[in-house]
């Protein structure tokens, strides 16, 4: 049997911060809602080291950045830091931690303590409380998402559901997986809030007196249904429901838990194997000296002091620039399709910088590749693959088709972040050139094939 368990830290700030998932957002956060946390989940599955799940209310952090912080917490719970794999739930009403474990910033560097400190607890926790345990793995519906590329086109309905039991059959713990951007808040929100993943968490932890864990999938393309379809011709599309909206949304998840846990179990699981590796994956614009990149940055800028009718030594090398392109569309009364334009390339430029000036931390630009670690979590009858990007949902359905007899899942914002995640059947799509996820990836339409198909090796090569 596996020893296993699950337990938790608070790590809300404890002072107003940067908030992190809306570019056009004025000032630091007002004060908290509700409280974030840190879960883990500890597995000890015989001859293997045993290895930890550690996931952040946290929108993301940079593939450099986690891995900082898995090294400072391993040495603070004395285990190798390859045994510790950090997520984010990906809430949009949190820290900005991207380069949270380099940046000089007084609250950065209080908070970046903070989180090492509050997610060894959690771990030294869930180590002690670990017991030999089956895991029985369900399955349940929910509505609470919808895709967001278009409002008709298919989600992924499942939720699920990880019941840690004890040898005499008691659960200690359960966990959820589902695929969902928690954004019911929107830019116009500056309170901390772990979103609907919130309330869902602290109904089902009162009603069971057990953790409750949230395993976020792919949810790149996929928004809350309050939502709705993502118009990048509405400059107003940032802003998000209140929190009444948001408990409201997370009663829908709650009911679906409520219903999938009294379903029988679709597998037991008593083993699991990780093993991971580092793919190099090929980028969008390609191999690009520093001096072609500089020149794509001014010719971007050369576009935007025009439109903006701002100096081009204006126009602002950050996702700033968002709020000043639908401000300048509100101001100018654009039609739609010039709006669509217009946002979609300041989108692309943002995301260009993100990759190949500000972020590169695993970029070859000179090759047009990116070092892109993935991790396979391996229970045998569920196979779940951690991928450090925001995947859409036609990514994780064809890493299902390859595996008709199991149940195959991804683990989003897996070990960091690198960008959107597209499958090559969305840079088909008639309006992909209008619809953020593909106009902000920085990948080539064959990358995620590329990914697959190496993971899918890596999955035989543990079998």
């Amino acid at each position: 049997m596996i020893k296993t368990a699950v337990a938790y830290s608070d790590i809300t700030p404890e002072e107003s911060v940067p908030l992190m998932g809306y570019g056009d957002r004025t000032h630091g956060s007002e004060g908290v809602h509700d409280p974030l946390y840190a879960y883990a989940w500890w597995l000890d599955s015989p001859g293997q080291d045993p290895f930890v799940w550690l996931v952040l209310d946290l929108c993301l952090l940079s593939v450099i950045s986690m891995r900082e912080l898995s090294r400072s917490i391993a040495e603070a719970v004395a285990m190798p830091a390859e045994r510790i794999h950090i997520s984010a739930t990906h809430t949009h009403s949190a820290p900005d931690v991207r380069f949270v474990s380099r940046s000089t910033e007084p609250w950065a560097r209080r908070y970046y303590e903070k989180l090492i400190t509050r997610s060894a607890e959690a771990i030294d926790e869930a180590r002690a409380r670990a017991v030999p345990s089956r895991i029985e793995v369900r399955t349940a519906q929910s509505d609470l998402g919808v895709n967001r590329r278009d409002a008709r086109s298919r989600i992924d309905p499942r939720v699920v559901i990880f019941s840690l039991l004890d040898e005499s059959g008691k659960e200690h713990a359960f966990l959820f997986h589902y695929s969902c951007h928690l954004t019911v808040l929107g830019v116009d929100n500056y309170r901390i809030s772990a979103d609907w993943i919130g309330p869902v968490r602290n109904e089902l932890e009162g009603q069971l007196g057990i953790p409750a864990m949230f395993l976020q999938g792919a949810e790149g393309n996929v928004d809350p249904v309050c939502r709705g379809a993502l118009d990048m011709a509405d400059p107003d599309q940032a802003l998000g429901s209140s929190f009444r909206v948001m408990e409201e949304t997370a009663a829908r998840m709650t009911r679906a838990l409520g219903e999938g846990r009294k379903s029988d179990p679709a597998a037991v699981l008593d083993r699991v194997e990780v093993k991971g590796r580092e793919l190099s994956l090929p980028l969008r614009f390609g191999g690009l000296e520093p001096a072609e990149i500089q020149k794509k940055i001014d010719d971007w800028k050369e576009k935007f002091s025009s439109f903006l009718e701002i100096p081009r030594e204006q126009v602002p090398e950050s996702s700033i620039i968002n709020a000043l392109v639908k401000e300048h569309s509100r101001k100018r009364g654009l039609e739609a399709e010039e709006v669509r334009r217009w946002v979609a390339e300041q989108f692309t430029y943002v995301s260009f910088l993100n990759i190949y000036k500000i972020g590169g931390e695993m970029i070859d630009a000179g090759k047009g590749e990116v070092l892109c670690p993935v991790q396979l979590i391996d229970f045998g009858a569920v196979k779940i693959l951690g991928i450090p990007m925001e995947v859409l949902l036609d990514v994780a359905f064809d890493w299902q088709r390859r595996f008709p007899e199991e149940l195959a899942l991804i683990a989003g914002l897996f070990d960091g972040w690198i960008g959107y995640l597209p499958h090559r059947d969305n840079f088909e799509e008639p309006l992909a050139g209008q619809l953020y996820e593909t106009v902000c990836s920085m990948f080539s339409p064959d990358a995620s094939i590329r990914l697959l198909d190496a993971a899918e090796g890596l999955q035989k090569r543990t079998g």
